[in-house]
């Protein structure tokens, strides 16, 4: 079985989703049950095609959490461009191996259709995946035809107080968000 992490990302609002949302109360974080002060529970990615973006998504080892039933965006929905009142819309969240933190929303406005090339751009949020068994995430990723940046690669890590073996990869994900998926080593 594969564990994942997700370590950053950046989060989008997700106010105007006519969909009702809900999911659990203030998450504990710490095992005593206690908040430890500010935690990333999700972050929200918009979506070209959900479809493609849960496949790809399940693959580096995350799971559906929640499934929104297709509604329509609001008048007060977020302003994507391509969409107005009333178009389609679905929201699903995508689970790692921890019960409340680095979630990932994934958002669909509008009709599904074929995302542009990735091309990166200031603003944009890098993701960072820790999951077991990168070598089989990186194959399946490959033979379903995901963009690759980086092929997977060893290097050092040294943190403030620590030092590790540590080896990465990036891809992108169907939308062109940049994936680093790592694997500690040591």
């Amino acid at each position: 079985m594969r564990t994942v992490a997700l370590a950053a990302l950046a989060p989008l609002a997700l106010a105007g989703c006519a969909a009702s949302i809900e999911t659990p109360a203030a998450a504990p974080v710490a095992e005593s049950g206690a908040s430890e002060g500010t935690v990333l529970r999700r972050a929200t990615l918009l979506t070209h095609d959900i479809e493609k973006s849960i496949r790809f998504y399940e693959i580096i080892g995350f799971e559906q959490w929640y499934v929104g039933q297709p509604g329509k965006i609001s008048e007060s929905g977020l302003p994507v461009e391509g969409t107005k009142a009333g178009d389609p819309s679905r929201f699903v969240i995508m689970k790692g191996k921890h019960p409340y933190i680095g979630m990932i929303g994934l958002l669909q406005y509008g009709e599904a259709r074929k995302a542009g090339a990735p091309a990166m751009r200031h603003g944009d949020a890098i993701m960072m995946v820790e999951a077991e068994g990168l070598d089989e995430i990186f194959r399946q990723l490959v033979a379903n035809g995901y963009a690759v940046h980086k092929e997977i690669e060893t290097v050092p890590i040294q943190s403030v107080t620590d030092s590790w073996d540590a080896r990465f990869a990036m891809v992108y994900d169907p939308d062109g968000h940049l994936v680093e998926l790592t694997e500690r080593l040591n």
